[in-house]
């Protein structure tokens, strides 16, 4: 943010896989649908800052 402030979540989303989507939700409010990938235990979708968080002990099936 240009002010120097810190991206804070607007919402977090326990997930049971790595890979997610986000569109930003509320239809055509929201942003371009963007795949993710979660390579440590969280990530943060660059356009609307929701946070993904891998919940513990969740097993991967994707190629």
């Amino acid at each position: 943010m240009p002010d120097g402030t810190p991206n804070t979540p607007t919402e977090i989303v326990h997930v049971k896989t790595r890979s997610v989507s986000c569109d930003g939700g509320n239809g055509a409010y929201g942003h371009p649908k963007v795949y993710l990938k979660i390579t440590g235990a969280q990530i943060t979708c660059p356009y609307c800052s929701k946070l993904f968080i891998l919940e513990p002990g969740s097993v991967d099936h994707s190629h």
